[in-house]
């Protein structure tokens, strides 16, 4: 029989917001995972865990799902849909943020943690970033989602609501499909490096992430603070598609071609594809992988969290291939 749940997990729905709600089910927490109706209750179970409808952006499906909470993991946002106007990222990403941190207050929880993004540093012009570091959003989301950490920082205190931070990095482990595209180019020998590839991108892998999070709701330390929760070290582009290659068991790909030629075609697409209203199947976005740092410093957590990764990236990417694999994605 379930117990009543102390623990709201938002996002149930997302990557992110699953795993974290098993994670903690695992770990024998009663954990209350609210998703969004639109995408359809979660399928996963575990005696652990009681599923509710919610919406950040409407107060009364955050009080019901806030009913006898003590730790909030809000970990929902819009995260880059096609075809989305600015402003429902806007009432997601920040105004959505102000309602549930003002409903948990209300509700009486005594731990608050908010998952926001690294992109909020942008492209990192002094690498390794740390949470001190340039604060330069690259696109509206990233921008949404920094209004969003200082509502929730701004707030806390007038609302007497301990608040942790957290900005992982890019998130990745078994059957996270946001590399599932690189991956099949890799596998059909399709992929093309633009630039030299030396360009460093740093990981976390969903269980560390899961771990850190779960340290920010038990560490007084973490009480006003903000984390960059990234792997150990980031890697090179050209090492990430060595190693998915390898996983795949094909040759490593070595066409390239110069970055401006990418930077072109993706402001090309975007030009003739906004009078159409669709989204452009290539963009400034996606060029900017090629070309943007992303290398941060993850001592304050490793000094006030006590967090240290786990998984060895080499481990986790290959092991993200084979779910793939597995689960028939690149047949």
């Amino acid at each position: 029989m379930l117990l009543t749940p102390k623990v709201l997990v938002t996002g149930a729905n997302g990557y992110t917001g699953s795993n974290l709600c098993r994670y903690l089910a695992a770990k024998g927490i009663a954990t209350r995972a609210m998703y969004w109706a639109p995408d359809g209750e979660p399928t996963f179970t575990d005696d652990n865990l009681q599923f509710v409808p919610g919406d950040l952006r409407d107060r009364d499906t955050l009080r019901r799902a806030l009913d006898g909470i003590e730790v909030v993991y809000n970990i929902a946002a819009l995260y880059r849909p096609a075809n989305v106007p600015n402003r429902m990222y806007w009432e997601v990403n920040v105004e959505g943020v102000r309602n549930i941190v003002e409903e948990a207050a209300a509700a009486g929880v005594t731990r608050f943690v908010h998952c926001s993004t690294i992109g909020v540093h942008g492209h990192v012009r002094n690498p390794p970033a740390n949470e001190t570091s340039e604060i330069k959003p690259d696109d509206y989301y990233q921008y949404t989602k920094l209004k969003g950490e200082e509502m929730a920082r701004e707030l806390a205190p007038t609302l007497d609501l301990p608040v942790a931070i957290v900005r992982p990095a890019a998130i990745y482990g078994p059957r996270e499909d946001r590399f599932l595209k690189l991956a099949k180019l890799i596998k059909s020998g399709n992929f093309i490096m633009f630039g030299n590839g030396e360009v460093p991108y740093h990981f976390i892998h969903i269980d560390d992430l899961c771990r850190a999070f779960e340290l920010c709701a038990e560490k007084d330390a973490a009480v006003g603070q903000t984390y960059i929760i990234a792997d150990d070290h980031p890697i090179t582009l050209n090492q990430i598609v060595s190693i998915m290659a390898a996983a795949l068991g094909v040759p490593v790909p070595r066409r390239r071609l110069p970055l401006w030629v990418l930077t072109v075609a993706s402001v090309a697409c975007e030009f003739a594809c906004k009078p159409f209203g669709i989204a452009p199947p290539l963009h400034r976005r996606r060029a900017s992988w090629f070309s943007h740092v992303r290398s941060f410093d993850i001592a304050k957590a490793r000094r006030e969290l006590g967090y240290e990764p786990q998984v060895r990236i080499e481990d986790g990417l290959a092991d993200m291939v084979r779910s793939y694999q597995e689960a028939g994605w690149l047949d």
